[in-house]
């Protein structure tokens, strides 16, 4: 489905929708910062500076690690005062190492850029001193580390309301000063979408919708288009034209790859099933349609470009082609065959492409969806002579056989398509 989500501006209380035309969302009359959407920055040319800059970058987080540790030890032992200091330097260091925590603003503006420092500075060393806010902290890393991503949703809600209560607690300490001058409701709603935006794209599109909305309100997250696509997910589904299998594919490869009988072809925009979405302008607030499988265009009244929430993988693809460029490598655009397919011969590579899938994805996507895969690789066959089907992968010549995990998935799989 396709995603718009829509705001309310704290300061002038204009409408602004978020469609993904800017990572960090203001609004188009007053400018004031109203929302954050991730999956914008991934699409953004700046991701691809941060994507080449990593490597160069990466010694900076020993360098943030040791101002944390130092900060802990000063505030045990009651140096308030260096603890900030040393907490100054990681909320600096986090603006220069991970850019898409942080409006773009304070990279440009001095004045915007003190006042940033000041609340981060401020915010982490009130979760060291204050004795709530810290059990809250260990709270949310111990619920974090014990997420099922087959299942994250019951996860992902327990650490949304741990956030909120830090929230509320941030907002009654004394010293409390927000950098865009937002009211604490408005803050924490922003917080909390920097964390759910984070864990869209583990989600499937039926339960990413309620999440959202226990976020940004019921009736302000809009979706558009069939319940079917799934435009911000981590995996897309692929059908290999030469076998049939229906498989996951990430993203932000630059290959689409049967894992079935191993045909491979570039990836293509049109696999990313990109709907209609209806919106409006985050700059002039006219209405504006993006076509189906069109990622952005320009607003008709005011030219401000209008891009959907998608997540395409764009700029890691382009990444890794500048790589593949480098070393002389890359897939001609027809593809490279596999193994040989013939009628006869048809369901063996997708099977064995469903178990190698079941071995890999078993903790990472949940049974419905895989369910589903099986379900779109065997069309022609029902519920019941596909879970016989699986039975059979103990006789396919071009598989190397089934992990725990994948032994568990298929077994799972049989029951829910037998209805047991």
């Amino acid at each position: 489905m396709a995603l718009v989500i829509r705001y309310r501006c704290h300061a002038c209380g204009a409408h602004v929708d978020a469609t993904g035309h800017a990572s960090w969302v203001r609004c188009g009359y007053c400018r004031a910062l109203v929302g954050v959407d991730w999956q914008a920055w991934f699409e953004s040319p700046e991701y691809g500076e941060w994507l080449r800059s990593y490597a160069e970058m990466a010694p900076k987080f020993t360098v943030l690690q040791q101002h944390l540790d130092e900060a802990r030890s000063a505030a045990r032992d009651g140096r308030l005062d260096e603890a900030e200091r040393h907490l100054r330097e990681v909320a600096a260091l986090q603006m220069e190492l991970t850019p898409q925590h942080f409006p773009p603003e304070v990279r440009t503006d001095s004045a915007y850029r003190e006042r940033y420092l000041r609340y981060e500075s401020w915010v982490r060393l009130q979760v060291i001193v204050d004795p709530t806010l810290a059990a809250l902290d260990a709270e949310i890393q111990r619920t974090s580390t014990s997420m099922d991503l087959r299942e994250p949703v019951p996860t992902v809600e327990k650490v949304l309301e741990l956030v909120r209560r830090q929230y509320s607690r941030l907002a009654t300490l004394p010293g409390f000063e927000d950098p865009d001058d937002m009211p604490p409701a408005s803050r924490s709603r922003l917080g909390l979408s920097l964390i759910v935006n984070a864990y869209l794209p583990l989600l499937s599109p039926e339960h990413r919708l309620p999440l959202l909305r226990s976020v940004h309100g019921a009736n302000n997250v809009l979706e558009t288009g069939t319940s079917a696509s799934d435009e911000v997910g981590v995996y897309l589904e692929w059908t290999c034209p030469r076998c049939g299998l229906v498989s996951f594919q990430g993203r932000t490869a630059t290959e689409l790859i049967c894992v079935g009988c191993f045909y491979k072809r570039p990836l293509s925009p049109e696999v990313l099933g990109l709907n209609e979405v209806s919106s409006r302008c985050g700059s002039c607030g006219h209405a504006v349609t993006l076509p189906e499988g069109v990622l952005e265009q320009p607003c008709g009244t005011c030219g401000a470009t209008v891009r959907r929430i998608a997540r395409t993988g764009a700029v890691e693809q382009a990444f890794s082609r500048d790589m593949m460029a480098q070393y002389g490598t890359g897939l001609p655009q027809a593809g490279v065959p596999g193994l040989p397919v013939t009628e006869a011969n048809r369901w063996e590579p997708r099977l064995a492409g469903l178990a190698r899938q079941a071995n890999w994805y078993a903790t990472m996507v949940p049974l419905s969806r895989y369910v589903a895969v099986v379900r779109q690789s065997f069309p022609e066959l029902t519920d019941a002579d596909r879970a016989a089907l699986l039975e059979r992968v103990g006789e396919l010549r071009n598989f190397e056989g089934l992990s725990d995990d994948g032994r568990t998935r298929l077994a799972e799989t049989r029951a829910r398509l037998l209805g047991l």
